[in-house]
């Protein structure tokens, strides 16, 4: 069978976009998510004491300059996480319910910055 070639940036453009408020909100609950998941593999049973996840928004009255970051002092991105974010439709957190496409979505809506 022949292998097939992937487009990320296709793949991208084609994931649906928010048409409201709520679905806008999905790839920061997904960021947040994955900063939960990072804290409890880390800490396992003891996360609620020694776990912290900071959610920060910020946004001008206009509304034109609006951001967000996730800070987390979780396990971060050993080998197992790097692999599974640099891989599309990864299957790595499937378990505990995660689809594998969060960063793809951070991706289309131009939520991953260099800073």
């Amino acid at each position: 069978m022949a292998s097939l070639r992937p487009n990320l940036v296709k793949r991208i453009e084609r994931l649906p976009k928010p048409t409201n408020v709520a679905g806008a909100l999905v790839p920061l609950f997904e960021a947040v998510m994955n900063a939960i998941h990072s804290t409890q593999d880390k800490f396992g049973n003891s996360v609620a004491q020694q776990g912290r996840v900071i959610a920060t928004i910020s946004t001008d009255r206009k509304k034109d300059n609006v951001w967000a970051t996730v800070e987390d002092n979780g396990l971060g991105l050993d080998d197992k996480n790097w692999e599974a974010f640099t891989t599309t439709d990864t299957d790595n957190k499937i378990s505990i319910g995660g689809k594998g496409v969060g960063r793809l979505l951070w991706l289309g809506l131009g939520l991953i910055t260099n800073s």
